[in-house]
């Protein structure tokens, strides 16, 4: 009885020290909601598209590659008896740039940053669960590829002042290049949206300099065609916000009616070509019913709309 006891008393302080450590280490950030400006509450696609697009420049900005397991990629449960698909999949991590005809430069997800050549800045025990290897040629991380945008902007006369970063959510492999990007930048992501820090099993430094995120609610969003919410982030139809949750709680996708053309950014509501042309959600889910529905409208709204380029969570 008295091992018992002790025993007992022994997973006590552990589970106490462990909780302590948990609220020493855990990145400390406040989430503040973001002020939504002036929309039109009944916009149509038909007519942001017929629009001039305030969206003048948008850049693919590919930081690496990491490789990850196919049961992360896509439910396996739902892939086809004769598919050819491998255990193990490479895939791209990128991060997007856009300029906004008045209000600057942007960012969609953060990429990559300079540890990826080697084996990157996401450790613990559960961290290759997750990414298996890293693949990162020299200059391929975020700071040198903007500051490589920075350089041709120059010759132009032109400047590259990073405005705010817009998340589709806070994984490590979207969150993974902040380390290296000036902390004064304004971040925003979906109301809710968990950022993963577990002492010992999965942790990052991230989030280390990180004071405040500002948070999408769509509990202000509006219906466009098939998607139940979106958020008009600028007010001027050019950026619009879609709630996709399933992947992660607050996953975001992103519409930007651009010079170049539309585009829709799914995020890891469909991390591959596959995935996305099949119907089949991502494996890793927080909630499966919401990551299939997720999917099927944005399946419907590219099936509506062709001429809208879709570019998937990690390919192109």
């Amino acid at each position: 009885m008295n091992f018992i006891k002790k025993t007992l008393f022994i997973i006590l302080v552990l589970l106490v020290a462990g909780a302590g450590f948990y609220a020493c280490t855990k990145p400390k950030f406040q989430r503040v909601a973001y002020s939504l400006p002036a929309s039109d509450k009944k916009l149509s696609i038909k007519q942001i598209f017929s629009k001039t697009p305030a969206i003048v420049d948008f850049k693919v900005l590919k930081t690496g590659e990491v490789l990850v397991p196919r049961s992360g990629m896509l439910n396996e449960k739902r892939l086809p008896a004769n598919h050819s698909i491998p255990k193990r999949l490479w895939v791209s991590v990128y991060a997007y740039l856009f300029k906004h005809q008045t209000k600057g430069w942007f960012m969609i997800d953060s990429g990559l940053d300079s540890s990826f050549q080697q084996k990157g800045n996401i450790k613990g025990w559960l961290a290759k669960k997750y990414i298996k290897q890293t693949k990162q040629a020299h200059q391929q991380n975020v700071k040198a590829l903007l500051a490589s945008e920075k350089t041709k902007l120059a010759k132009k006369g032109e400047q590259l002042t990073i405005q705010g970063i817009f998340f589709t959510h806070l994984h490590g492999d979207h969150t993974a290049g902040l380390p290296e990007l000036p902390p004064s930048i304004p971040l925003f992501a979906g109301k809710g949206d968990k950022f993963h820090y577990y002492p010992f099993l999965y942790t990052s430094n991230h989030m280390d300099k990180v004071s405040r995120i500002q948070e999408l609610d769509f509990n202000q969003g509006i219906s466009l065609e098939n998607f139940e919410k979106v958020l008009d982030i600028f007010g001027d139809q050019s950026l619009l916000a879609i709630a996709t949750p399933g992947h992660s709680k607050g996953h975001l996708s992103y519409l930007l009616h651009t010079a170049q053309g539309n585009v829709l950014l799914t995020g890891d509501a469909s991390h591959t070509r596959y995935g996305f042309e099949k119907g089949i959600e991502p494996g890793w889910t927080d909630n499966r019913e919401q990551a299939q529905k997720s999917l099927q409208q944005l399946r419907e709204f590219a099936k509506n709309h062709p001429k809208v380029k879709v570019i998937y969570g990690h390919e192109q």
